[in-house]
């Protein structure tokens, strides 16, 4: 095979008796359940943000009758707006289909998990966001996969799955009702089994190879790229032989190619949705085109590399820290570059290019805000944690004065990660949550006024964040809808006190010049009228 076998990181690992190795192996995997496991705690305990919102409104069928209920112009109860976050037993498979076709965007092999975790006797949020637990549970494993695949036996797979179990980045996609945690594992899974495929060249191998590409693609649109990145490792694994003509008799491209056919073919259904939905996929992602200038970009993927190890705050890092923090890394990346056993240190190179480049590069070239939001490139930062984990793993095997400065190194990030873990549980609510994350204290501002009424004007943003607020409302809390019409909906009748979710000119001017709109807890979107005399 062009693929040389796989490197043994350290004789030295070769001492320890097998009943030792077993008895450490075991210790290990109990070690690594209970540190996973701690993703399914406090799954209700964040506040449920605009995307988990619509999570749970596509699984369950209901788009069809959200905007016209919410936005009717009649006083709605906290309870009657949360109807769109439970099952109805008169909406089936077929609802939840159309609704994830109009958002095609959003590939369904979650969403339809979710649909059956759902019927489980649990609260709806617990039950998805429990969906996304298991796969984080799975992440480490994973990860300890792809190393052993690519670098063999040795401390490294352990380190790589000992990084990811305690990192609080995972930890918070772990605990969201979304599909980070799955796509994230099938990138590893993908890339773990190929590597397998390549090693041994048996049709079984790579029939796993493509089933796994296939749930790949059912998981998320942006795993598409792992298909060049697959291609381009092959490729790069047979570069040594300077005839192109034999090397590319040896590469084995029929197998890649029947199984990347075989994962294509089985995906045609969600491209027909997608092709049928183009329009609408374009519509539901402009918001990325929004421009914020490269500097802030750049220092955003500094802060997503950093969260990846340590996130003790509901607040983004402040830049300076990020900084400080991202030189260990960039230094660890550059010993990785150097030292990692060639073509096998390509995959992770390539993975972390690839979604760098596809989330950055529009950013710096065109304009955009996609780097804001670290969701997109999660796989480009797991490729960087693995690819530290070699660095330490590797330093680990060695008989010299790096082995204990590497203990020290893998100590320190599982103690950050421990604490940022714990930070997380506590906290009432995180920066992962976006524009929703302030809602908490947004609720109780609502909450704290005598007969609230909560006025909403149609927004693109409006139901998610009416959603989203209305978990945390107590029953004397009535909400009305910004009706078509503009009608006098901010009559107080007998209310005592008004907030606006971004209220339209129409609704502001029906407000009176009496009254002046100030923000609630610093955001954006959410405004308490008080009269300009008691202001």
């Amino acid at each position: 095979m062009f693929f040389a076998p796989r490197p043994l990181v350290s004789s030295a690992a070769t001492v320890v008796n097998d009943g030792q190795s077993r008895s450490w192996a075991i210790a290990g995997v109990v070690l690594l359940l209970l540190v996973a496991g701690l993703r399914l705690i406090g799954l209700d305990h964040l506040p449920v943000w605009h995307d988990e919102v619509f999570t749970l409104v596509r699984v369950f069928g209901h788009p069809a009758g959200l905007w016209e209920t919410l936005f009717s112009g009649r006083l709605l109860t906290p309870d009657e707006v949360l109807v769109f976050q439970r099952p109805d037993l008169s909406k089936g498979w077929g609802d939840t289909l159309r609704a994830l076709a109009e958002h095609p965007e959003h590939a369904p092999l979650y969403y339809l998990l979710g649909r059956v975790t759902a019927m489980l006797p649990l609260d709806p949020v617990t039950a998805l966001r429990g969906t996304s637990a298991v796969f984080g549970i799975l992440l480490p494993f994973g990860a300890f996969w792809l190393m052993r695949e690519l670098f063999g036996r040795g401390p490294v797979p352990w380190v790589a799955a000992a990084l990811v179990a305690f990192s609080p980045l995972h930890f918070l996609y772990a605990q969201e009702a979304r599909q980070y945690a799955l796509w994230t594992l099938l990138v590893l899974a993908s890339s773990a089994s190929l590597q397998r495929a390549l090693d041994r060249n048996r049709a079984r191998d790579w029939w796993l190879y493509g089933l796994m590409i296939t749930l790949g693609l059912y998981s998320h649109l942006l795993f598409v790229l792992m298909l060049p990145v697959h291609a381009a490792y092959i490729w790069l694994g047979g570069a040594r032989s300077s005839d192109l003509r034999g090397r590319m008799q040896d590469l084995p491209v029929r197998s890649w190619l029947l199984a990347v056919g075989v994962a294509a073919f089985l995906f045609l259904p969600w491209i027909i949705v997608l092709v049928a939905g183009f329009g609408a996929t374009v519509g539901h992602t402009e918001w990325m085109d929004r421009a914020v200038g490269a500097q802030r970009n750049l220092l955003a993927w500094g802060g997503h590399i950093v969260r990846a190890f340590l996130d003790v705050s509901p607040q983004p890092q402040p830049p300076l820290v990020s900084m400080v923090l991202i030189v260990p890394v960039i230094a660890g990346l550059v010993v990785y570059l150097v030292r990692a056993p060639r073509p096998r240190l390509w995959l992770l190179v390539l993975i972390a290019l690839a979604y760098l480049g596809v989330v950055l590069g529009p950013d710096l070239l065109l304009g955009g805000s996609r780097s804001l939001h670290v969701r997109y490139g999660l796989p480009a930062v797991l490729a960087v944690q693995l690819m530290m984990a070699w660095v330490v793993g590797s330093a680990l095997a060695r008989t010299d004065m790096l082995r204990p400065l590497a203990a020290a190194v893998l100590a320190v990030a599982m103690v950050f990660g421990s604490y940022s873990q714990w930070r997380i549980l506590s906290a009432e609510t995180w920066w992962s949550k976006h524009f929703s994350a302030w809602n908490p204290e947004v609720a109780r501002t609502v909450n704290a006024l005598e007969r609230p009424l909560v006025v909403v004007s149609p927004s693109g943003v409006a139901a998610g964040e009416l959603i989203s607020l209305a978990y945390r409302l107590g029953d004397h809390v009535r909400i009305r809808g910004h009706d078509s019409d503009g009608k006098a909906v901010t009559r107080l009748d007998g209310f005592g006190g008004l907030v606006l979710l971004l209220p339209s000119e129409e609704l502001r001017a029906s407000v009176g010049p009496d009254a002046l709109p100030e923000p609630i807890a610093g955001t954006w979107q959410w405004f308490l009228v008080r009269p300009s005399g008691k202001r």
